[in-house]
């Protein structure tokens, strides 16, 4: 019995639906001192590193997956699947900058 669609009452179990996603750490060769975090949407671990190998790390940089993220962020961050987004502190989109220094909200 799939217990998202059967008699539990509608959207109870809603969080079953969630997209899931993948926690990628990249750091650099020989111990680096800055790591670059991800999240990507995706739900298996080898295809978010790949992406990550692909598309945002240098080619020395090893790739480590730390776990799942949740469905939630996910949805909050309206990630589509095979996306990602960078979100270790050290990042600062160009265009948000600008606004939280001259006073403006993020």
């Amino acid at each position: 019995m799939d217990i998202r669609r059967g008699g539990l009452g509608k959207g109870r179990f809603a969080f079953f639906d969630l997209p899931t996603a993948r926690l990628i750490r990249t750091t650099v060769h020989n111990g680096g001192p800055n790591t670059t975090l991800y999240i990507v949407a995706v739900c298996k671990a080898d295809l978010a590193i790949e992406i990550i190998r692909s598309k945002a790390a240098d080619s020395g940089d090893e790739i480590e997956d730390l776990g799942r993220v949740a469905g939630s962020l996910v949805r909050k961050l309206n990630l589509a699947p095979g996306e990602f987004i960078r979100v270790d502190a050290n990042y600062r989109p160009q265009g948000q900058l600008e606004r939280v220094e001259s006073g403006g909200k993020l």
